[in-house]
């Protein structure tokens, strides 16, 4: 059976939080496990209030999940993403930092109209979350989607993706 893959990332939704860093950091690629957020990880509201299960900062690529989220994700096993602690000053609620691991590709082809990539499949080993190579996109199993999916979480678009290991693409 042919595995199913999908991106996905934050839907932005009307008065959605929308936070900031305290430490200064600005950063356009994804976060690695040096990176200085990871141990300064505090931030600030900048403006909005309704709480999801993916909250960005900087850009889409780089955003807090809900405990809610890590609970799904702990819960099933998945692997290929790592989360810490992070805080949102003024908040209860527990979100996590959310850092990608894994890395596949490259992108093969890519539709930019209906955002559908396809990547080489020899170079995915397994596991359930990943990002593309040269890019910021979250790729993740159709397991992932469907416990995402069953869990209710908030906020998050998947769109399918593709693994090809050499045959002819379809004509676009």
């Amino acid at each position: 059976m042919k595995k199913e893959f999908f991106t996905f990332w934050p839907k932005h939704l009307n008065r959605e939080l929308q936070i900031e860093p305290v430490m200064k950091y600005y950063s356009y690629k994804l976060l690695e496990k040096t990176d200085p957020i990871i141990s300064n990880s505090k931030y600030t509201i900048k403006k909005g209030s309704k709480q999801f299960d993916i909250v960005t900062y900087l850009n889409w690529s780089q955003f807090l999940i809900s405990e809610k989220f890590k609970n799904i994700l702990d819960r099933n096993g998945f692997n290929g993403y790592e989360c810490f602690p992070a805080e949102i000053v003024g908040l209860s609620s527990k979100y996590y930092g959310w850092l990608n691991i894994n890395e596949v590709g490259p992108i093969i082809r890519e539709n930019t109209n209906t955002h559908i990539v396809w990547f080489d499949l020899r170079t995915w080993k397994n596991y359930d979350i990943f990002h593309l190579k040269d890019t910021y996109m979250n790729v993740c199993t159709k397991e992932v989607k469907e416990a995402v999916e069953e869990g209710a979480l908030t906020n998050i678009e998947f769109c399918p993706c593709y693994g090809t290991c050499g045959e002819k693409l379809p004509v676009l």
